[in-house]
């Protein structure tokens, strides 16, 4: 441990035992114990994020080169060079379908139209049997 020997931790443990005293030794003993329970939890910690920060650190670069091909491939392709994509016939389709939704949405506005003058006009035929009673 560290480097010492049998012999180095006895002397110690008996320097400790001669400048503590045996009532007071145990309680330094845990205290020692905490401290370096502490530290070693600190170095834990510390390689632990710094762990984390280099993989960030590497998904980083990993998505900067993924960009730079992106950017590489997007500038190769030339503004002549046309792909057709079918875009055309799916923005007609959607023409078509927005025409389609405005015919159904006047059948049904004509339909309520309708209803409302056959409403208004059993209102008024109500109203002059009534007067005619």
């Amino acid at each position: 441990m560290f480097g010492m020997g049998i012999t180095e931790i006895l002397l110690i443990a008996i320097v400790a035992v001669i400048a503590l005293g045996p009532e007071k030794l145990p309680d330094a003993m845990v205290k020692i114990a905490r401290l370096f329970n502490s530290v070693k939890k600190g170095l834990n910690d510390a390689k632990t994020t710094l762990d984390n920060e280099l993989n960030i650190k590497e998904l980083k670069d990993e998505a900067n080169k993924f960009k730079a091909q992106i950017e590489d491939t997007k500038s190769s392709l030339s503004i002549e060079n046309k792909f057709d994509l079918g875009l055309d016939d799916i923005l007609k389709d959607d023409l078509k379908q927005e025409s389609e939704v405005e015919k159904i949405r006047e059948k049904f506005a004509k339909v309520n139209e309708e209803k409302a003058l056959e409403k208004k006009e059993e209102k008024f035929s109500l109203k002059n049997s009534e007067d005619i009673k």
